[in-house]
């Protein structure tokens, strides 16, 4: 069995292939969602003013400079980047704007602000095929 690729509008996505929820938006093997078996993913952004969550299995900053060109990317978390979800090929499923403060940090998660909203930022343990059949 193939994975369930569309169009979206030229961004790409990956569909289950149980209920045509997107996975992810870009392409990945994966057959299904988590709700049905599928990989759970790696992070899940909160916002916390609407409690809107974006999920994701890999996350990257990106720093912008002062004429708001694009600067460099980078994986460590600081005040002053923006958080992507699922950077790929130049699409991506979410970013955040600038991380202004950082209120708590811990193993698991991160609670943040940006320019316009707040988020919690959590980490999951990276699953395994034998933690999948679990």
């Amino acid at each position: 069995m193939k994975p369930i690729h569309k169009f979206n509008s030229g961004r790409g996505a990956t569909l289950c292939h149980k209920c045509s929820k997107i996975i992810t938006e870009g392409f990945t093997e994966d057959l299904y969602c988590e709700d049905h078996g599928g990989v759970p993913n790696r992070f899940v952004l909160t916002r916390k003013t609407d409690g809107k969550v974006v999920k994701g299995n890999d996350i990257i900053y990106v720093e912008f400079g002062e004429d708001g060109n694009y600067k460099d990317f980078t994986k460590e978390f600081k005040v002053g980047s923006n958080l992507v979800v699922d950077f790929r090929g130049g699409n991506f499923t979410w970013m955040t704007t600038k991380i202004t403060n950082i209120l708590e940090q811990t193993e698991n998660y991160v609670i943040f602000v940006t320019l316009n909203s707040e988020y919690k930022l959590e980490t999951r343990k990276k699953v395994t095929n034998e933690t999948e059949k679990n």
